[in-house]
């Protein structure tokens, strides 16, 4: 992404309301994973550190890594010791090194060669381990927020089945996330599109809004993941993908 960009992330992680609901979805996928403490894990991708320092709550040997040098010194700014540079698409960890392997809106970077990553992914996780993915969905919604980001593809449930259950890895769980949304993000993006054409790069829409609707829209996104816990949401912003490494 756009240097300036990880300081935003990092100003707004630990109190937007998008970041914390994610976080809590992560955790609940993280629940059904059934790691023990002590389990080893790897955040790919892991931006300034705000899943990251989840995980170090979680687990006793969390790591990450990040492409981008900033990323990296700003997990050490939280206090993450156990934190790389290092490239997704050859990653720098034996065969099997990982309990489980987490990647939060990476996927979509153009600096990420799809095929070579997920194979990298599947490498580092050890038989039976599990792989935590998610991906902002649905091609359409593409703006200068993913301009900023350098966020070129975005997926469907049949785009990330192609894309992700190959080789060794099989799907156990997707979900979209976020779909009380959906219709307004929706409904804006495609209205500014309209009006002014292909969106110019710039930066994105990280930002925290002001305390009450911050709170209102993190109890909204709370509710939504409590009804998702009953039934799959049909469309959704994001795409949460859980997999297994085949033994």
């Amino acid at each position: 992404m756009e240097p300036d960009e990880y300081g935003r992330m990092f100003d707004a992680e630990d109190a937007l309301w998008w970041y914390r609901a994610l976080r809590l979805y992560l955790g609940d996928a993280l629940d059904r994973a059934r790691l023990p403490r002590d389990a080893r894990v790897l955040d790919v991708g892991c931006g300034s550190g705000g899943n990251l320092a989840m995980l170090a709550e979680r687990y006793s040997r969390a790591a990450g890594c990040d492409l981008a040098e900033e990323a990296v010194r700003l997990c050490r700014t939280r206090g993450l010791a156990r934190v790389l540079t290092a490239d997704l698409n050859h990653l720098p960890f034996r065969t099997g090194a990982f309990d489980a392997v987490l990647a939060s809106d990476v996927f979509e970077s153009r600096e990420v060669d799809e095929a070579a990553a997920i194979a990298e992914i599947a490498r580092v996780t050890r038989p039976g381990g599990r792989v935590i993915l998610t991906v902002a969905a649905f091609q359409f919604l593409l703006s200068e927020h993913d301009a900023a980001v350098h966020s070129v593809r975005r997926y469907t449930r049949a785009r990330a089945r192609r894309a992700f259950a190959a080789g060794a890895l099989d799907i156990v769980r997707m979900s979209y996330l976020f779909g009380l949304f959906f219709p307004p993000i929706a409904l804006y993006r495609l209205a500014r599109r309209r009006r002014g054409g292909p969106e110019p790069p710039g930066r994105s829409d990280v930002f925290l809004p002001p305390r009450p609707v911050n709170t209102t829209l993190f109890a909204a996104a709370r509710a939504e993941r409590a009804l998702a816990r009953a039934i799959h949401l049909p469309l959704g912003t994001t795409l949460l993908v859980e997999l297994v490494r085949r033994v």
